[in-house]
């Protein structure tokens, strides 16, 4: 009853207020209203500043400006942007409010019709590629998703063509990783509605079969948000019903699913409703910036999730534990393109990695080039002794030589690695710090990607390719020698930031925001919207 009151407040305020009918309407008003924004850019129109003027202009210029909204077409297009919060945006960045105001006279009237333009070519921008652009968060993003995407004077015509609801509701991303999180955010904008849940308080861990004041409070919990039925029992034992609802809850947020609620559940468990629904809106907003452009078939590494997969045709066909970098050395989100695989790979140390772990270590006395088994070579490829080198005062500047770390088993990058060029010098590849890949928190390496079972990635990557069965990749590996494997397609490579993502399934699964980048986009969400020169304003520099 509320939606459908809701959809009727525009027509009634239309039917109370009538505006000028739309053919009383003069094109040639229209034109000059338009060609005065040209002559003042920055002009406001009824109080509202266009975000998207050259849309706007070109749009209306083409149908030689004849009016392109009726009353019952401008109800519709009210519908839709106060629908468009369910997609996590701000119904309010789009002159919902100007345009609602009665209108009364032609002057009025027109500048309606050049505000529902505006509103209509911002709000499908936004929902299809992102309100917030990326690159003004993170300067190592380097994907626009408008590269191809259709010119909004076209996008404008098809709305206009059928200026209904459903028409733009249309026009959003149909993928089941952003219907998922649409459903999620408005499933914890319902909990935080309804009171939210109750908090943990701190203790112990408790373990099945502990007795406990507060597993009163972990059912009450868990059963709001579905792991625990709403007719389990009631008293304060921790019993196995209880710790299969747990173990569901951690396994969804991505904690070692032991049944234990320790001090990390407990904090999965006191974050909430309203904060997972931010949670939601941010990761809508990470997904628009992508799949758009998402091919049928690629590797994703989601950063936070610490996992990698490899996508085929739209399918999920093998998965696996990631190690990333530290906090000190974030791993950035980019795309780039996996051109080929190196079997017994040699290391060759990074500039990064020789400032800060190679030389310090050298003149504390701690050795890493004989720890690590490094190889020093001159600019000839000669083998110079660690002996001849003053550690003291050569710096990573003066420093001319390159470090080398000869494959195998302790090798840095392990038995295989895979390579996708890029200016971060990131790549994924084996690691002998296995016993790291139990920790919930897989924050260990200097940025670059280990994989927990990367000879299973090189046998799925290279499964259709001439010979390479998993036998033949055993063989090569147990060789010691090195050999470089070209993909005959490159392959492209996500590296994405999702605190909330959705499985092909429909579940919904939380991680921690490890790297702290999740304010940031709320932020940006949040702040009112504004033309393209003042995009970079809206973010304070802090973020940038």
């Amino acid at each position: 009853m509320l939606r459908t009151i809701a959809r009727l407040v525009p027509l009634l305020i239309i039917s109370l207020y009538p505006a000028p009918a739309l053919a009383q309407l003069s094109p040639d008003a229209l034109r000059s209203r338009v060609e005065a924004l040209h002559d003042a850019p920055g002009t406001l129109i009824a109080g509202r500043r266009l975000l998207n003027p050259d849309a706007v202009a070109h749009f209306l210029e083409a149908r030689g400006f004849t009016p392109p909204w009726n009353a019952d077409a401008i109800v519709e297009i009210c519908n839709a942007i106060r629908g468009i919060d369910a997609d996590g945006l701000n119904p309010s960045d789009y002159h919902l409010a100007a345009i609602e105001t009665k209108t009364t006279s032609e002057q009025a009237a027109i500048d309606e019709q050049i505000l529902v333009t505006d509103a209509v070519a911002t709000l499908i921008d936004h929902v299809r590629y992102g309100k917030v652009r990326p690159s003004s968060l993170d300067r190592h993003w380097n994907v626009d998703p408008r590269a191809h995407a259709p010119a909004l004077v076209a996008v404008l015509a098809q709305v206009a063509a059928h200026p209904t609801s459903d028409t733009i509701e249309q026009m959003k991303p149909d993928h089941f990783i952003y219907r998922g999180l649409r459903q999620a955010l408005a499933r914890f904008r319902q909990i935080a509605a309804n009171g939210g849940w109750p908090a943990i308080g701190t203790g112990p861990p408790l373990k099945p079969g502990a007795r406990d004041a507060r597993i009163a409070a972990v059912r009450q919990r868990l059963t709001v948000t579905g792991e625990l039925a709403a007719d389990a029992p009631t008293d304060s034992t921790y019993d196995p019903i209880l710790a299969a609802a747990v173990k569901k809850f951690q396994d969804e947020h991505r904690l070692t699913a032991d049944g234990v609620i320790g001090r990390s559940t407990v904090d999965a468990m006191n974050v909430t409703a309203q904060a997972r629904a931010d949670q939601a809106r941010v990761n809508l907003e990470r997904v628009r910036w992508i799949v758009h452009g998402l091919d049928d078939s690629f590797v994703l590494v989601n950063l936070p999730a610490f996992k990698v997969y490899v996508i085929q045709e739209r399918k999920n066909v093998w998965e696996s534990r990631t190690q990333i970098g530290k906090e000190a050395r974030q791993t950035p989100s980019f795309i780039a393109e996996m051109r080929y695989i190196v079997f017994n790979p040699d290391w060759t140390v990074p500039p990064t990695i020789l400032a800060k772990d190679v030389l310090e270590g050298m003149r504390k006395g701690q050795n890493p080039i004989a720890r690590k088994g490094l190889i020093i070579l001159d600019a000839q490829g000669h083998a110079v002794s660690p002996d001849s080198i003053d550690w003291q005062s050569v710096t990573p500047r003066t420093f001319p030589y390159t470090l080398r770390q000869p494959p195998g088993p302790d090798n840095a990058l392990g038995r295989v690695k895979f390579i996708f060029p890029n200016e971060h010098s990131i790549f994924l590849h084996d690691t002998p710090s296995r016993e790291l890949f139990a920790a919930d928190q897989r924050t260990f390496s200097s940025g670059c990607l280990r994989v927990e079972h990367p000879l299973e990635l090189a046998a799925t990557l290279l499964r259709d390719q001439d010979d390479w069965t998993p036998d033949k990749i055993t063989t090569v590996v147990d060789s010691g020698k090195p050999e470089t494997v070209f993909l005959k397609k490159p392959l492209p490579v996500l590296i994405v930031y999702w605190t909330m993502s959705v499985g092909a399934s429909g579940d919904v699964h939380v991680a921690r925001d490890v790297y702290g980048r999740d304010p940031a986009v709320l932020r940006a969400l949040t702040t009112a919207a504004c033309p393209e020169p003042c995009r970079m304003a809206a973010v304070p520099s802090t973020l940038r």
